[in-house]
């Protein structure tokens, strides 16, 4: 999650590459500009930014206000704006521009709640790992700071496990790419971040680095492939070889291609760890995916002490969907006082291998 923040700047801006459709059409441009090229007496970037837009506006008798939108100060060093296709070809010709990205103002980006479109008005909104890169980022290196104690499994597993489902309007989010159906954990994963409650999970899920090198074991990584990743020939297949991470969701995978109906079963076995108050009692509640049974137990969970272990099996009983259908539901452990909620989705989904379970949301 961390080694994609350097290219962030890039990455988020490339995230936008869309065109206007028609030669009359205004778009939002973001452009790169060198910063060897800025003359001498501009004193800012900002100043100079703001020149270009004004030539280029003064050059194609541009009746359009206010296209000057905002000017980039980092390792960027560009600015974006609204422009019509003639005043984006006389940017291409400045001396050190470069046009990364655009969008067309009168793009929807979102709906929010029922009936809440929102339009772009010379912005854009866009959901995808870019841009969510430098939230989890800042999330996780506030939880580093708060426990430094933790393992980068622990401030994933507390991430996870405290998002919430519903948006600001109390509906479910929304899978902009799925006709603004509600998001599966395919699409949003575990949901949306609530760093303060993330700060106090009640319960982690952690992982040691070996149990990752298990996991790419039983994917029949070679030593050579494991080494590129680990960097280090301390971890090894030897010990064990595990598909079951221990992480804070499950996936059950079937082939859609074999008898409709045909029950399958997978099981599980996850442990975790104290990390809110001395003693603490969990009760499970689960909510099965549409058509599947899912056993868990113990049905509750007892701690005596802080980061002390405790663990569970679950069983996912499914039948095979001949249309490749994908369900979902979730596990959550409630603590008794009412204090903490630990949640884990459940993904039933196709694949085209029945033996090459291996995914994680």
């Amino acid at each position: 999650m961390f080694h994609l923040c350097s290219l962030l700047p890039l990455l988020l801006l490339l995230e936008f590459s869309f065109h206007a459709t028609s030669t009359d059409d205004f778009s939002t441009y973001i452009v790169h500009l060198d910063p060897s090229s800025r003359p001498k007496h501009f004193t800012t970037n900002q100043q100079w930014h703001s020149s270009i837009v004004s030539a280029v506006k003064s050059s194609t008798n541009s009746s359009l206000e206010n296209s000057f939108l905002y000017s980039y100060q980092n390792a960027l060093h560009g600015f974006s704006a609204v422009l019509s296709q003639q005043e984006l070809q006389t940017v291409q010709n400045h001396p050190g521009s470069l046009v990364l990205a655009s969008w067309i103002p009168n793009g929807s980006t979102a709906l929010v709640g029922k009936n809440m479109l929102l339009t772009s008005e010379g912005f854009n909104l866009i959901s995808g790992t870019s841009m969510a890169c430098p939230h989890a980022s800042g999330v996780a290196a506030m939880l580093r700071g708060v426990h430094p104690e933790w393992s980068h499994a622990a401030i994933r597993s507390a991430m996870m496990t405290t998002a919430a489902q519903l948006d600001s309007s109390m509906m479910p989010i929304k899978d902009f790419g799925l006709n603004y159906t509600a998001a599966s954990p395919l699409a949003m994963g575990a949901g949306h971040m609530m760093p303060n409650k993330a700060m106090d999970p009640g319960l982690v899920y952690d992982a040691t680095p070996q149990e990752y090198v298990s996991l790419l074991c039983s994917m029949n990584f070679t030593r050579n492939q494991i080494m590129t990743i680990t960097r280090s020939n301390e971890y090894d297949c030897a010990n064990s070889s595990s598909l079951d991470l221990n992480y804070p969701s499950f996936v059950a995978f079937y082939d859609k291609n074999v008898t409709t109906g045909a029950m399958l079963t997978h099981k599980f076995r996850r442990v975790v760890t104290n990390v809110g108050a001395a003693t603490a009692s969990y009760e499970v509640k689960v909510a099965p995916p549409v058509g599947v049974k899912v056993a868990v137990w113990p049905q509750r969970l007892v701690f005596g002490k802080k980061n002390e272990q405790r663990d569970y099996f679950v069983e996912i009983t499914y039948g095979s969907d001949g249309e490749g259908m994908v369900s979902y539901g979730s596990i959550v452990w409630v603590e008794e006082s009412g204090k903490h909620t630990v949640r884990s989705p459940i993904v039933v989904a196709p694949t085209s291998s029945a033996g090459s379970v291996w995914m994680h949301v």
